[in-house]
């Protein structure tokens, strides 16, 4: 089974963006509820390449 993030919600910190959820998915279904990923930083947004623009308020 492929695990992969094809949602998450990224928060701007600092002209960064904090990856903060994701979707566990196979073949383009949800498996479960989001779950946390780890912390990462990108200096922009297209750095994160499985991010969709979603920002928090």
């Amino acid at each position: 089974m492929e695990l992969k993030y094809d949602y998450c919600k990224i928060s701007p910190d600092r002209d960064k963006y904090i990856v903060e959820y994701g979707h566990n998915t196979y073949k383009g279904y949800t498996l479960s509820s989001p779950i946390k990923v780890a912390d990462r930083s990108f200096s922009t947004e297209k750095s994160c390449p499985f991010c969709q623009k979603n920002y928090t308020s």
